[in-house]
């Protein structure tokens, strides 16, 4: 998962010209990547690692990158 999501942030920035800031995943997707980094006990050390932030979504059928305009009052909160 983890370098699923690498390649998606890769190809965003190389396609847009800009690093997506956030990824979007299911809780088994994110499941997935915690058991890929043992060592990592806290989400903010998860989202250090990407260098994206992290929403989760029931919707979401796999891992997609974007970016997102974040305002005062943020709508997604890691």
């Amino acid at each position: 998962m983890l370098s699923h999501i690498v390649n998606l942030v890769k190809s965003y920035e190389h396609d847009h010209g800009a690093r997506p800031n956030v990824v979007i995943m299911n809780e088994t997707h994110y499941g997935y990547l915690r058991e890929e980094l043992p060592g990592v006990r806290d989400h903010d050390s998860v989202i250090a690692i990407l260098g994206v932030d992290i929403a989760l979504s029931d919707s979401a059928v796999q891992p997609q990158v974007a970016t997102v305009r974040f305002s005062e009052e943020n709508i997604l909160v890691s």
